[in-house]
């Protein structure tokens, strides 16, 4: 009888006997490539080596947008509006409005007056902290005991970011709404609002996660799309832009029968330096009385007013308690021919 041949070996023995060392290649690889990162993050720390992205940190200062969704407690993050405030939290009621609850649907012979702006109109932190549309509200009560107004304005927001905000008041049927927008808008950034809002937080958390190791901030500058010298700045919000967002917005309320007061964004002193946002914010201004005279709506002029009065400025683009007091008696006296119809 022929001699048989020896049985092969049952499938996937080898593979098993050879296992372990697979696995102790695979533990050495890893063990390696963790130490030779270390040694690459030490070297560079030792070197000094930084490097920060000019799409977050822009211009003269941080990118305050990045603040805003990550940092700033009063606010969450939102795929449309980049950030929103939280509801039932701080100066926020729980349908994300500084003042009064609102009925759903509108109690009859209600009037509701909504102020949609940015931090000139929400105004100082805290519960008692001063804010024009609170004080309006307080001169309404003989002139118009049935207005109630309510502020909408939120800390950082462009009319990129205010006409989505707008389009969430209608549905709180609003009679009258002031609109206040242009000193954000006219930010120097690389990377405008429009564009930012396609930028997912799933990468804005990776860029801030590669940031905070010096190999991370390395692969951002080899695959960033350009130094910080040499990315260009342009506003968060163009020119024409804001025109097209300020015309929006009063077409939006039209279709409601809303009334509509543009009011300029006022700041004190000036500028004429290419990365700084006073230097442009003139334009912004002008255009605001130029689509509301365009556009046949009223337009109050707060930045005139208050030009060169800054005493009723507690920084350079925010009133004072007297000033957010003065603001709301001049939007008042402007108000009254609306509140008579």
């Amino acid at each position: 009888m022929a001699e048989q041949p020896e049985a092969s070996a049952a499938p996937g023995a080898l593979e098993t006997r050879s296992a372990p060392g697979l696995l102790a290649n695979l533990v050495l690889v890893v063990v390696s490539t963790v130490l030779a990162l270390a040694l690459v993050e030490g070297l560079l720390v030792i070197v000094g080596y930084e490097h920060s992205p000019l799409a977050i940190v822009a211009g003269p200062g941080n990118d305050a947008r990045e603040y805003n969704v990550f940092e700033d407690s009063h606010f969450i993050y939102d795929p449309d509006l980049i950030w929103r405030p939280k509801r039932s939290f701080s100066v926020f009621n729980s349908q994300g409005f500084r003042g009064p609850e609102l009925a759903t649907p509108k109690d009859p012979g209600s009037l509701r007056i909504f102020a949609v702006g940015d931090s000139n109109t929400l105004g100082w932190r805290g519960a008692g902290g001063a804010n024009w549309p609170a004080y309006l509200g307080e001169r309404l009560v003989d002139a118009a005991p049935a207005a109630v107004v309510v502020n909408a304005g939120v800390w950082g927001y462009s009319s990129y970011q205010g006409l989505i905000r707008l389009r969430e008041v209608l549905a709180f049927e609003p009679d009258i709404v002031l609109i206040s927008f242009g000193a954000n808008d006219a930010h120097p950034v690389t990377v405008p609002d429009r564009e930012f809002v396609e930028t997912s937080v799933g990468g804005l958390r990776l860029m801030r996660a590669l940031q905070r190791s010096r190999l991370g901030q390395l692969l951002i500058a080899i695959f960033d799309r350009g130094g910080d010298e040499g990315d260009e700045l342009t506003a968060r919000v163009s020119l024409e832009e804001y025109r097209r967002n300020l015309a929006e917005m009063i077409a939006a309320c039209a279709e409601q029968g809303v009334e509509v007061v543009l009011l300029t964004r006022p700041y004190m002193g000036s500028l004429n330096d290419e990365v700084r946002w006073k230097t442009h914010a003139p334009a912004y201004n002008a255009a605001t009385v130029e689509v509301a005279r365009r556009e046949g709506v009223a337009a109050i002029d707060l930045y005139s007013v208050f030009k060169g009065k800054d005493e009723l400025f507690a920084d350079e683009s925010h009133f004072t308690e007297e000033g957010h007091r003065i603001a709301a008696e001049i939007v008042f006296e402007d108000l009254r021919p609306l509140l008579r119809r």
